[in-house]
């Protein structure tokens, strides 16, 4: 039973493990059940009957007796899953992403069958009333694992390629992930404090998305990546970073964050710092 290109689900002792092309043993045989990977995910039954995700390390990704039926298959990172009420003596659907994070809340009687070219309009009932969920609305979750690079470039290199004359970093005030913009396009960000050497790669995940991320020049090749999130730049002083890198911060009475600035010099500088009004309007700092 093939579950990608390069990776067999294969059976033995009425056990499901995986195989690579070449025959070697990725997971043991350990699951009454296991469905082909999807968005970087299986779903697999264990030997109590509980269903769960896991991902290509046999991590548990969404842990076993959550929910009574889950989606074989991911479609563009979601998937539905059923948990029993004991209360109300029924079944509930809602709807969860690569991370485990419940995306609709589960509270419908039933969810229909997800498609990609139909994400915006998704059929739900609650108690025989029809409804539509819109799953675009919903901020936009890339994972950031299985990571493949196609290429990589310095800030120069990448202004001049994309035909750009600035970068800023940017946060989203709705998750508070970084993201960088150049012109009127977007990338991500994998960064958790200044940068020492920051390089732009073109990148495939797990789920075959392709995007770019900003990142240190020493982590390209890196498979995984924490999301770089804003508050934890608030969590962290000046002076606990201060003494990791070289950089120079602003004062902490006029800057609520750490400023970005650069040491190769103005071509690739990062402009002020990040003020409280430029984190409420989803501004950070600029290279230019």
């Amino acid at each position: 039973m093939t579950a990608n290109s390069d990776l067999i689900i294969y059976q033995e002792n009425e056990l499901y493990g995986l195989k690579d092309c070449n025959d070697n043993v990725i997971i043991s045989p350990q699951y009454k059940e296991m469905y082909p990977f999807s968005c970087g995910l299986a779903l697999v039954k264990n030997n109590k009957s509980q269903l769960g995700y896991i991902n290509k390390e046999n991590k548990l990704i969404v842990p076993f007796d959550l929910y009574s039926w889950c989606d074989p298959q991911f479609v563009c990172g979601y998937a539905r899953v059923v948990r029993y009420n004991t209360i109300s003596g029924k079944d509930e659907w809602g709807i969860i992403d690569t991370d485990g994070n419940v995306i609709v809340p589960i509270k419908y009687d039933k969810i229909w069958s997800l498609n990609e070219s139909y994400l915006h309009s998704v059929k739900a009932f609650i108690e025989n009333k029809e409804v539509l969920i819109n799953l675009c609305i919903f901020p936009k979750r890339v994972v950031f694992s299985g990571l493949k690079y196609i290429a990589t470039y310095t800030i120069e290199n990448f202004k001049a390629i994309f035909n750009c004359t600035r970068i800023d970093v940017k946060v989203n005030p709705k998750t508070e992930e970084l993201f960088f913009s150049y012109g009127c396009h977007t990338g991500y960000v994998a960064l958790k404090w200044k940068p020492i050497a920051p390089v732009i790669s073109v990148v495939i995940n797990s789920a075959g998305s392709l995007f770019l991320l900003l990142h240190e020049k020493k982590d390209t090749g890196i498979t995984k990546y924490e999301k770089s999130i804003y508050k934890r730049h608030r969590e962290k002083s000046s002076k606990q970073l201060s003494n990791t890198t070289s950089w120079e911060y602003e004062k902490e009475n006029t800057i609520d964050s750490d400023s970005w600035s650069d040491p190769y010099g103005d071509e690739r500088a990062y402009y002020d710092g990040w003020s409280r009004e430029d984190v409420e309007s989803g501004l950070a700092d600029a290279y230019e």
